[in-house]
């Protein structure tokens, strides 16, 4: 088995099980969750088949919605960023989603932050707005979508800089 679909296999099942066993009963300020999980769909090679990154796209939200009795929210909301992936690349980076390690090498941080904040609060909206479904919560909806997105984007670059130390 190549080294690296292995690390990839254990980097999923690590972050389904942290996620749901450690993240998903953090209640900062009373309600503010970190879904770390996005770091796979993050940290996933731009330079790899776009079908199969949809497909674990699929299963991680699929994965996580399994065991923590959601109705679906992550599934759709990771599957959606799993679709919006290369345009928010290309609007990041100004390049094709099939350059390779334009994440990893970019010396521009500002380019890294783009692309993370809007991986990241695209993402916290649309699952925050299948959570609540309603229009009469679009200010709880607004509300839990900058805190929880700021929290997750706090916690994503502390985590990045901390394996990026370690290579």
């Amino acid at each position: 088995m190549n080294s690296y679909i292995l690390k990839t296999v254990v980097f999923f099942l690590s972050l389904v099980v942290l996620q749901v066993f450690i993240f998903n009963h953090i209640n900062f300020l009373g309600g503010i969750n970190p879904m770390l999980y996005l770091l796979f769909l993050i940290n996933f090679r731009f330079d790899q088949d776009q079908t199969f990154f949809i497909l674990l796209g699929f299963l991680l939200g699929f994965s996580i919605d399994l065991l923590s009795q959601t109705g679906g929210a992550h599934t759709i909301a990771a599957l959606s960023i799993s679709f919006l992936r290369p345009f928010i690349i290309r609007y990041s980076f100004g390049v094709i989603a099939e350059t390779p390690k334009s994440f990893q090498s970019s010396p521009k941080t500002l380019n890294r932050l783009v692309f993370l904040f809007f991986t990241i609060s695209i993402h916290h909206l649309i699952y925050f707005i299948f959570v609540y479904f309603s229009w009469d919560a679009l200010s709880l909806i607004l509300k839990n979508t900058f805190l929880s997105s700021i929290f997750s984007l706090i916690l994503v670059i502390l985590i990045n800089s901390l394996y990026r130390t370690k290579q």
